[in-house]
């Protein structure tokens, strides 16, 4: 599996009301899509950010997704985000609601709760995308969206 992040600070005109509303009408579009395990909807509200998990079955549905008409759309509403990439030899997230979300983004301890482990390929590090109660920023789930 591949797992993809990408995190956009949000500003005027966007609000979290605005893009909890965006992720009510486009969660649904991504529900079967072709190469899609997960998709995680991420909404940080104490330090406002618009951020997305991914588990991809492939690289080439990934590649696809980058190259298409939804990532056009982000980028053109929000401007280009940096995307990171990361290996995973997870199946799937963890069984459960996933209602809050923890992305551990400067690696340290593997979490009590449920969770993915990733490895970044440039530097090895370890990172993780948990249920809470875990260390890291903290998200709400907006929407999960099921491939």
């Amino acid at each position: 599996m591949l797992a993809m992040h990408y995190a956009i600070p949000l500003s005027s005109p966007h609000t979290p009301d605005s893009i909890r509303q965006r992720a009510r009408e486009r969660g649904p579009m991504f529900d079967g899509m072709p190469g899609l395990k997960d998709k995680l909807f991420l909404l940080d509200t104490i330090d406002p950010c618009y951020a997305t998990f991914y588990l991809w079955r492939t690289p080439e549905a990934a590649q696809a997704f980058l190259e298409g008409d939804f990532f056009k759309a982000l980028s053109q509403a929000f401007g280009r985000p940096e995307v990171h990439l990361w290996l995973t030899a997870a199946e799937g997230l963890p069984a459960g609601a996933w209602d809050r979300a923890v992305l551990s983004m400067s690696g340290g301890p593997e979490p009590k709760a449920d969770s993915v482990k990733v490895i970044e390929p440039l530097t090895g590090k370890y990172r993780w995308l948990a249920q809470t109660p875990a260390a890291g920023r903290q998200f709400d789930v907006m929407y999960h969206a099921h491939g």
